[in-house]
């Protein structure tokens, strides 16, 4: 018995026309399949839904198909374009495996496809051809049977004799004035994902638009020139190729089989198609056109625009006008729904859908494509015409209102939202959320969100909510909700992302140069949006593209519309070009502006530039920023004022002031430049520990004021190092604190923060000094199985000589302790440091062994005391610890060399008087 379906579509005069009309996505192939019973049911529906794109269904775009039944709201049979990024159509795995090996096409399903949402955890999803279900292996099952009806004919055959049936009630394949009609290739069923591109040989002087109707992709050639079709042929998808030669004008048509996505590009002798993204290209990242208000038209720019001409639509007949580029500019990302017109979105060109009667006409200026009322009156959708991607249109809802229209819809969708039922509440709030972005009231967009989503959470799942909330979240300084436009957002909306990604990087700082690439790109995008919220943003972007922009790239601030803050970016920017004179010109005029953000800005930029060209000393420098705090404060800017200040004080090596202006910056409120504040504080954290007893905090306190100093500077170390990120800098500084720690006898301590700093260190021989310096500290603590696991495990084959002979001295000086001087003495073998010296010396002294020990205490002698000079104590010590050996070992010779090197230079205390008597008695015997 044929199935429910079967019967129905066999039935009628168009079968494809009536399952089209069914317009069922993935639900209704469920439904089909649970009324018409078992697989039978599953298999008609699957294999009909494979020869016509389903319409929307809640897993996929709402936006019909061109064969999909026209909408009560579209008048004369006019039939809509299926959106040029379609969300492929899933089934269940078992639906795949009953439909003939002919029918089945590929196309992945990535993760975090918007077809997912609303898809149970852990099902599983298949689009038709793709070997496999998400989730696992399913072993082929056997083939139902056809039906009776169609027992001599195969699924397939049945499918394409319903699709010339269709075909020929659409018109598919015709065009008026056809001169010739020619395929390429004998179209084979698509059993395999093609990989292959073809080149379309256009002229660089003739323009082109593509977009996609329907399963067909269209390209349209301006043929005012001879064009060689003679090379288009290719093999899997592109086998199914057609071009149709009218009058001036080439068209090439392209069946799309499934849900893949079609790229092309320009190159030196022509148009790239192909299934694959072009090599080296980001796709989601390529131009696109931004429409703009023209008197009463709109203006679609492009950089060398084509021939604009009339034509139907191929697929659903639609009366189209459309304007063709001979450069890559890109299209239109979105469809937008007009009064009069309809604009497809496109790859390539600009394709405006005519409604009955034509209202709307376009034509070619210099500039690109203006698209007029034939009347001469204003477009009817003006303030929605120069938005055209779906996250500027329906995620952020923009306008272009004045400002008594913006604050009339932002009452008006106050007042719905408080009028709206429960099922209609969500919407009318995010219409109200979105009418307060209009307005610049971005905290109370941001409470509007709050309130909606705490009465229905599982809206906070869409893509756009979530847009929407981090786009208010950059909007009111919070940061760390603003991240989230970084994510990965649907494939469709990809492209119209990057803008406010642009705008986060430029806020967050860390990754400039990709920042200012977005932003000077979709500069005319961000020129277009409502004053309030351009208010806002443009600042932010055009100062992020004066300051860090390449030449290139600052072309884009060209057209910034007048005013003072646009003057001060332009001083910016001449400072950027090397024209020193024109910024001091606008920035002295700026420093008395009315507007007080715009003075404290050019007053701020004023010490900066005077501080660069030496004018200024980094000292005076510090203390002008200063003398701007209370106006940065008035402006929320006090936080920047004192990063610059902080810099001016890290140059003039006034650490301190660098810190407590850092810590002051650290307290305004956001935006930080964090990655700048870290490199300060690095900086003034390093100067701190260079300014210690000892110059790296290694040094040992010699008077009560050096151990205040060294107090002081574990106290600001302390303070400041949990501020840093882990790093090797980080390390060092760690290390350095510890060492002062331990000058200070706070060996627990200093060992801890030792312990810390090793895992921060990369470098194997600072990471080997550091786990030196750790194995004495625990040493002294007697940890000496601690010690000797320390210097294990941060030890290796590739310590240098100079390390490997430290390891030893302190492996030496755990013998030593464990009272093992054997094993101390073989450790320290012939080792010539002083600090070795001294070890054998000591254990030599221990034993009563003296000529050894002189012999090791005049090698550190030598080394230590300088002949000429004042001695220090410990030098004076050394001399007498030698003349006191010597003595007991009768070593006159020795006796006479310390006498004449120490000479006449005298001693503190006691120590001068014993000397003396040492060296003397030995010459009187």
């Amino acid at each position: 018995m044929p199935c429910t379906v079967h019967k129905a579509v066999s039935g009628s005069p168009a079968g494809g026309g009536t399952w089209r009309r069914v317009g069922l996505g993935v639900a209704g192939l469920v439904m089909l399949g649970l009324t018409a019973g078992g697989m039978q049911g599953w298999l008609c529906g699957t294999a009909l839904a494979a020869q016509a794109p389903a319409t929307a269904s809640p897993f996929m775009d709402a936006i019909p198909s061109a064969s999909a039944q026209t909408r009560p709201e579209e008048g004369g049979g006019r039939r809509s374009p299926v959106h040029l990024h379609r969300a492929p159509p899933h089934h269940a795995h078992a639906v795949a495996q009953h439909v003939p090996a002919e029918l089945q096409v590929q196309d992945h399903v990535k993760p975090g496809d918007p077809l997912l949402q609303g898809v149970p955890s852990g099902w599983g999803a298949h689009v038709l051809g793709v070997g496999t279900a998400q989730g696992g292996t399913v072993a082929p099952q056997k083939q139902e049977p056809a039906s009776a009806e169609k027992k001599d004919q195969s699924l397939r055959q049945f499918l394409e004799e319903a699709g010339r049936e269709q075909a020929a009630r659409s018109g598919v394949g015709k065009a008026d004035h056809a001169a010739s009609t020619r395929g390429v290739g004998n179209e084979p069923a698509v059993t395999a994902s093609s990989r292959n591109r073809i080149l379309i040989p256009v002229p660089d002087q003739m323009g082109i638009a593509a977009y996609q109707s329907g399963d067909r992709f269209i390209i349209l050639v301006d043929a005012g020139q001879p064009m060689d079709v003679s090379a288009l042929h290719g093999d899997g998808i592109f086998a199914r190729l057609n071009v149709t030669t009218l009058p001036d004008l080439t068209m090439i048509s392209l069946p799309v089989p499934d849900t893949r996505q079609l790229y092309l590009s320009q190159q030196s002798d022509g148009w790239v198609l192909g299934d694959q993204p072009p090599p080296a290209m980001d796709y989601t990242d390529r131009p696109e056109i931004t429409p703009a208000l023209r008197g009463n038209g709109l203006l679609f720019p492009m950089r060398r625009p084509g021939r604009v001409f009339s034509i139907k639509d191929p697929v659903s007949g639609t009366s189209l006008v459309v304007g063709t580029t001979a450069l890559d500019d890109g299209g239109m990302l979105s469809l937008r729904r007009g009064k009069d017109y309809d604009v497809w979105p496109s790859l390539e060109g600009v394709v405006i859908a005519q409604h009955e009667p034509p209202q709307v006409v376009m034509r070619a200026v210099p500039q690109g494509d203006l698209l007029q009322r034939a009347d001469d009156r204003p477009l009817a959708d003006m303030d929605r015409a120069v938005y055209a991607s779906d996250v500027d249109l329906n995620w952020l809802g923009l306008k272009q209102l004045t400002a008594p229209q913006a604050q009339e819809r932002y009452r008006q969708a106050l007042v719905a939202a408080a009028d709206s039922s429960p099922k209609d509440r969500f919407q009318r709030r995010l219409e109200a959320a979105q009418a307060a972005l209009g307005v610049g009231a971005f905290p109370d967009a941001r409470a509007i969100m709050d309130v909606a989503l705490e009465d229905d959470p599982e809206e906070a799942f869409r893509p756009d909510v979530r847009f929407f909330l981090a786009a208010t979240d950059l909007l009111s300084g919070r940061m760390k909700g603003a991240g989230q436009l970084m994510q990965e957002w649907p494939e469709q909306a990809m492209r119209a992302t990057k803008l406010w990604q642009g705008l986060y990087e430029a806020v967050a700082g860390g990754r400039d140069a990709e920042a200012t690439r977005l932003l000077a790109r979709d500069m005319p995008r961000l020129l277009n949006y409502p004053a309030a919220l351009r208010a806002a943003l443009l600042p932010v972007a055009a100062e992020a593209i004066a300051r860090r922009g390449t030449p290139a790239e600052r072309q884009a601030l060209n057209r910034l519309p007048d005013g003072s803050d646009t003057r001060f970016i332009q001083a910016v920017r001449a400072l950027r070009d090397g024209d020193g004179k024109e910024a001091t010109r606008l920035l002295e005029a700026l420093s008395i502006d009315h507007d007080p953000i715009i003075a404290e800005k050019a007053m701020e930029e004023g010490v900066a530039m005077s501080l660069r060209d030496g004018h200024l000393s980094p000292e005076k420098a510090a203390r002008q920023y200063a003398s701007l705090l209370p106006d940065a404060r008035l402006s929320g800017r006090d936080g920047i004022v004192n990063m610059l200040r902080a810099g001016a004080d890290v140059k003039a090596h006034q650490w301190e002031p660098a810190l407590q202006a850092l810590d002051q910056a650290r307290q305004a409120p956001a935006p930080h430049d964090d990655a700048r504040a870290q490199a300060l504080l690095s900086a003034a954290l390093s100067g701190v520990v260079q300014g210690l007893p000892g110059g790296d905090g290694n040094g040992t306190p010699s008077s009560p004021q050096d151990e205040a100093a060294l107090l002081h500077g574990a106290a600001l170390l302390r303070a400041h190092l949990p501020d840093l990120p882990a790093s090797d800098r980080k390390g060092d500084l760690l290390l350095a604190y510890g060492r002062v720690l331990g000058l200070l006898g706070l060996d627990r301590r200093a060992g801890e923060a030792m312990s810390t700093a090793i895992p921060m260190m990369t470098d194997p021989q600072r990471r080997a000094a550091a786990g030196d310096a750790l194995a004495e500290n625990e040493i002294r603590q007697g940890l000496f199985d601690r010690a000797s696991a320390t210097l294990s495990g941060t030890g290796g084959a590739h310590l240098s000589s100079q390390e490997t002979a430290r390891r030893n001295r302190i492996m030496a000086g755990m013998a030593t302790a464990s009272g093992k001087p054997e094993v101390a003495l073989y450790l320290l073998g012939a080792d010539q440091d002083p600090q070795a010296a001294d070890m054998r010396a000591h254990i030599h002294e221990n034993r009563e062994e003296w000529s050894p020990a002189v012999t090791d205490l005049r090698s550190m002698v030598e080394q230590r005391l300088p002949p000429q000079g004042v001695l220090t104590v410990p030098q004076q010590l050394l001399a007498l610890r030698l003349a006191s050996d010597a003595s007991r070992a009768g070593d006159a010779g020795t006796l006479d060399w310390i006498r004449n090197r120490i000479g006449d230079r005298p001693f503190e205390g006691d120590a001068g008087r014993m000397f003396r008597l040492l060296v003397t008695a030995q010459q009187g015997q």
